[in-house]
């Protein structure tokens, strides 16, 4: 009789104890999931605020493309064939003409300097953007490539030094690679259960 107690002594504390390693388990495996989620949210703040400076930055090229054409059509305009006759036909005296003349060459010299600096800065603007638009491709292509099979990276990155936990009601949910999201063993569970991901 008593070795039968025994038995179910010694019995019921190998189940604690598995139970107590399961547990332990499962612990570590939401902590990697927290960590997971807090690299994804941030990961994915940075994008939008790369698409945010990129959109920010094609609405101001938008408007200095505005404002140049409202200023070739306005030189247009003064510049007709009509515009001159009747600009030239006004001047009385050769003092008029070359008083005109250096008004025009003046100004004929900054639209040249003024075309040279936005040529330039649209050359620096378009290496930005190219750039800008490699690092994007690079990001979804590691991205993409992290989401279909775990790497030897993905295994040395899944456990990041951990970050300050958020309140469990305001932590967001997000998309988790798949081995994450499935726990290894189910148990009973033996205080109320932890938040789903």
């Amino acid at each position: 009789m008593s070795y039968d107690i025994q038995q179910w002594i010694l019995e019921i504390k190998s189940l604690q104890q598995q139970l107590a390693d399961m547990q332990r388990d499962r612990d570590a495996a939401l902590d990697s999931a927290a960590n997971w989620r807090q690299l994804y949210n941030t990961e994915a703040q940075q994008r939008r605020d790369e698409a945010l400076r990129s959109q920010q930055t094609i609405e101001s090229l938008k408007a200095e493309i505005q404002q140049l054409h409202e200023e070739v059509k306005g030189i247009e305009r003064l510049s007709s064939p009509d515009a001159i006759s009747a600009s030239v036909e006004q001047i009385d005296n050769v003092q008029e003409l070359q008083a005109k003349l250096i008004e025009v060459l003046i100004e004929r010299d900054r639209i040249a300097q003024s075309l040279k600096d936005e040529r330039l800065a649209h050359a620096q603007t378009r290496e930005k953007l190219t750039t800008a638009l490699g690092d994007a491709v690079d990001v979804l292509t590691s991205v993409q490539r992290r989401g279909h099979a775990p790497t030897e990276e993905d295994a040395i990155e899944e456990n990041p030094p951990a970050p300050t936990p958020l309140p469990a009601a305001t932590q967001p949910v997000a998309d988790l690679p798949a081995f994450v999201k499935t726990p290894s063993l189910k148990l009973p569970p033996t205080r109320p259960a932890p938040p789903r991901f």
